[in-house]
C-alpha cells in the first residue's frame, strides 16, 4: 500500500507493520500527525498491536527511506502441559557411588539418601493450562495450543487423594526415582552399631546402618544395605546394592552378597559377590567376583593379593606390590556364562515340550461335543488352561533371561580387558579362558585382553589408538 507520503508493508503473517516516509510536500509544509498515521492504519485494516511511540518517532525524525515498524501483532502462548511439582529431594541414581574426575570414589558423599516422613506431601498436580490468545495487526485470533492433562502419578509407596491431585508417603522411607517412576521403599535404621545385643537383622526393604557392623552377624535385605561405619566378620546379603562408607576388615570370614553393585572404601580379607560392579579404592588379599567389571581406583589404589574376577573385566591404579605378593586376576571367562546359558537352554526346552502337551491335551478338550461335556471335563480343561498361562509365562522369562546372557556373552566377547592405570608388578597372574600370563617384570600403563584365545598385553597409548582405528 503506497501514498505519496508513505509506503506501508504487512508481512505473510499479518503480524508486522512497516512505514516508510516519503519526501514530499504534506510532509514537508504540514507536517503530519499521531492522529493521522493511525487513521491512515486503521483506513487499511490495521486495528491491533499499533504502536504510538514509534509513530511519534517517525514523525519526530523523519528517517525518509527507513522501514520503522508501528504495529505488530501477538504470538499466542501455548499451554503447558499437566505436571507434577515435587516438594523434596528425590534421588535420581540408587545407591550408585559418586566417582571423582580421577576415578576414586566419593564415599563421603555416597550414603546421601533422600527420606520421606509418613504423610508428608510430596508432589502436587499443576493442572493443564489453555495457554493465551494471540492477534494479528488485522485483530484476527489466533488460537494457542492447550496443554495435555498428565495422568495420575506412576509411583509406589505413595497414597492420593480422591482426585490425584496430591500424593502423600504411605510410611516413613526413602524416596527415589526408578525408571521414571517414584518409589518409597521402607528404610530399618540402626543408629549405632549391628552387635551381639542388637542381633541379626532380616528387613524386606533397605537398611541403614549409622555405625559398624560387628563379627559373626547378618543383615538380609530385600533392598539396598548402607553401612556409614566399618563391617568386621559378618555377612551382609541385599538385593540391590552394598556400600559401605569406610570398609571392610574380613579376617577371613567376611561374606558380602548382592544382586547389584558393591561398593566399599577399602576391602582386606573377605569374600565379595555382585550382579554389576565391584567399586573400591584398594583391595588386600580378598576373593572378588563381579558379573560386569572391578573398579579399583584412587591415587593409591591397588589389588594386592587374593584372588579378582570382574567378568566385564577390571580397572585398577596399581596390581600387586614390590613385595611380589601373588596376586590373581580373572575375566571375560565366557565359559561361566556359556554354563548358566546351556542351563535356561535345557530348562526352555523343557518348558516348551510342557507347553506342547498341554496344547495337544487342550485341543482334545476343548473339541468335546457340547452335549457331552461335564462339569469333571470343564474342570480339566481349566486346570490345562491355567497350567498353559503358568509355563508360558516361564517360557517368556527364560527368553528374557537367555536374551540377557547373550548380550552380555557378546559384550565379553568384544570389551573384556583389564586396565592398568598405575603399576603392575611380578607376581601376578592373569587369567582368562584356560590362558595364563604370568607376570614377570614390573610395567606401567598397560592393557590386557584376549585376542585369537591367547591373552596378550598392550600399552594403554597403543590400545586406545587401536580402539580409535576400529570405530572409524
Amino acid at each position: 500500500m503506497e501514498r505519496d507520503w508513505v509506503a506501508m508493508k504487512v508481512d505473510r503473517e499479518h503480524m508486522k507493520v512497516t512505514l516508510t516516509l516519503k519526501k514530499c510536500q504534506r510532509i514537508e509544509k504540514e507536517g503530519i500527525s499521531v492522529k493521522f498515521v493511525e487513521d491512515f492504519l486503521k483506513e487499511n485494516g490495521i486495528v491491533a498491536g499499533i504502536n504510538k511511540e514509534a509513530i511519534q518517532t517517525l514523525i519526530s525524525n523523519k528517517p525518509y527511506g527507513t522501514e520503522i515498524v508501528v504495529a505488530e501483532g501477538k504470538v499466542p502462548e501455548d499451554g503447558v502441559n499437566g505436571h507434577y511439582k515435587f516438594l523434596m529431594p528425590i534421588e535420581d541414581m540408587k545407591a550408585k557411588p559418586k566417582v571423582n574426575p580421577d576415578g576414586s570414589v566419593d564415599y563421603a558423599n555416597s550414603l546421601e539418601i533422600a527420606m520421606v516422613k509418613e504423610g508428608e506431601l510430596v508432589a502436587v498436580y499443576q493442572p493443564a493450562t489453555r495457554g493465551k490468545f494471540g492477534y494479528t495487526v488485522y485483530s484476527e485470533m489466533l488460537n494457542p495450543v492447550p496443554g495435555k492433562e498428565h495422568g495420575p502419578l506412576n509411583c509406589r509407596g505413595l497414597v492420593s487423594d480422591d482426585d490425584y491431585k496430591e500424593y502423600r508417603a504411605r510410611f516413613t522411607g526413602r524416596i527415589y526415582r526408578d525408571r521414571g517412576k517414584i518409589v518409597v521403599d521402607k528404610v530399618y535404621v540402626v543408629n549405632g552399631d549391628v552387635d551381639v545385643e542388637h542381633g541379626n537383622i532380616h528387613f524386606n526393604g533397605d537398611v541403614e546402618v549409622k555405625g559398624d557392623v560387628r563379627g559373626g552377624l547378618e543383615i538380609h535385605s530385600e533392598g539396598n544395605i548402607y553401612v556409614h561405619g566399618h563391617v568386621s566378620n559378618c555377612r551382609l546379603f541385599a538385593e540391590k546394592n552394598i556400600t559401605i562408607k569406610k570398609g571392610v576388615q574380613g579376617k577371613y570370614e567376611c561374606e558380602i552378597v548382592a544382586k547389584e553393585d558393591v561398593a566399599g572404601n577399602f576391602m582386606e580379607r573377605c569374600r565379595v559377590k555382585a550382579d554389576g560392579n565391584v567399586y573400591a579404592n584398594s583391595l588386600l588379599d580378598c576373593d572378588i567376583y563381579a558379573r560386569k567389571r572391578v573398579i579399583v581406583m584412587d591415587k593409591r589404589a591397588c589389588i594386592i593379593g587374593g584372588t579378582v574376577t570382574g567378568m566385564m573385566g577390571v580397572t585398577v591404579k596399581n596390581l600387586g606390590n614390590e613385595a611380589e605378593i601373588g596376586t590373581i586376576v580373572h575375566f571375560g571367562e565366557i565359559s561361566r556364562f556359556q554354563q548358566q546359558l546351556n542351563s535356561y537352554l535345557n530348562k526352555l526346552k523343557k518348558v516348551r515340550d510342557d507347553i506342547s502337551l498341554l496344547e495337544q491335551n487342550l485341543y482334545v478338550y476343548e473339541h468335546i461335543d457340547l452335549k457331552k461335556r461335564t462339569k469333571e471335563t470343564e474342570e480339566i480343561r481349566m486346570k490345562l488352561v491355567r497350567a498353559k498361562v503358568v509355563r508360558t509365562a516361564e517360557r517368556n522369562q527364560l527368553n528374557a533371561q537367555i536374551d540377557l546372557i547373550s548380550e552380555e556373552i557378546a559384550e565379553v566377547k568384544k570389551e573384556a580387558d583389564i586396565k592398568v592405570l598405575g603399576t603392575v608388578y611380578p607376581g601376578v597372574v592373569i587369567m582368562s579362558e584356560g590362558d595364563k600370563w604370568i607376570q614377570r617384570e614390573a610395567y606401567r600403563d598397560l592393557v590386557y585382553r584376549m585376542k585369537n584365545e591367547r591373552i596378550e598385553m598392550l600399552d594403554s597409548t597403543e590400545f586406545e589408538m587401536e580402539k580409535k582405528r576400529e570405530r572409524r
